[in-house]
């Protein structure tokens, strides 16, 4: 990481300086607070041009042109090596593209790198693994989605649906919904659908809304959400042509 190792090196000459003109202490002191203050520094830079790539790809995105969309994120991967997971971040914006356009096999080629913490992305690689046949690694990623996103009631319900529908272990299933009705007993939507997992009725998953039909685990709530780009697309060219 050559923020932290330009920000260590910077601060190892003017501490040396520091401590050999003045206080060995007060140099080794000094070299830590220049340590953490220049990578927090060159952190914030480095983030805020990964910042401005993601805004001028997501423009691409608005105006239809997904592949341009990859191009601009690709151009990120030079801050790589000056920020922590910046390709992973860039792979998973990829894969979302990728997987939204059906290009399932090569999306999952960038969702293996995604970064759990960007639920959207981890859910696709999950949905990947069984896909591609890697059923073994269903039950790690399913862990680390759920850690880096326990707030979240869809994370719960998402890794629930795969095992019970996906996979067929209603065990695994249980288990997932014990782990989110603990974080949050009181969520409705969680509640809701564990109440129909009891009851061995198929839970609604449309209730979560484009962020259930991006994973494309159901055809009729992918068609709505298609429908509703295209009215909003004719919206923003003030057709108003009706979508049945």
């Amino acid at each position: 990481m050559l923020s932290l190792l330009i920000a260590v090196l910077v601060a190892t000459v003017i501490g040396g300086i520091i401590g050999y003109f003045v206080n060995i202490g007060f140099g080794i002191f000094t070299g830590i607070v220049i340590t953490a203050a220049l990578f927090f520094y060159l952190t914030r830079l480095f983030s805020k041009k990964l910042e401005s790539v993601f805004l001028q790809a997501n423009g691409e995105l608005q105006k239809q042109h997904p592949e341009r969309a990859i191009a601009i994120l690709k151009e990120g991967y030079k801050f790589n090596h000056y920020a922590f997971l910046v390709k992973a971040q860039i792979d998973s914006q990829i894969g979302i593209i990728l997987y939204t356009q059906k290009k399932f096999g090569e999306a999952y080629k960038y969702l293996k790198n995604s970064n759990p913490r960007i639920l959207v992305a981890y859910g696709m690689m999950i949905i990947g693994h069984i896909k591609n046949n890697k059923k073994e690694a269903v039950d790690r990623d399913v862990k680390l989605l759920l850690r880096f996103n326990k707030k979240d009631p869809f994370a719960y319900s998402l890794c629930a649906y795969i095992y019970e529908n996906e996979l067929k272990d209603r065990e695994k299933a249980l288990s997932v919904f014990n782990k989110g009705l603990k974080v949050m007993p009181e969520n409705p939507k969680l509640k809701e659908h564990f109440t129909a997992f009891q009851n061995n009725r198929q839970y609604k998953m449309d209730k979560y809304g484009e962020i259930w039909y991006q994973m494309m685990l159901d055809k009729k709530g992918l068609s709505r959400l298609q429908n509703k780009m295209v009215r909003s697309q004719q919206k923003s060219m003030k057709v108003k042509n009706r979508v049945r």
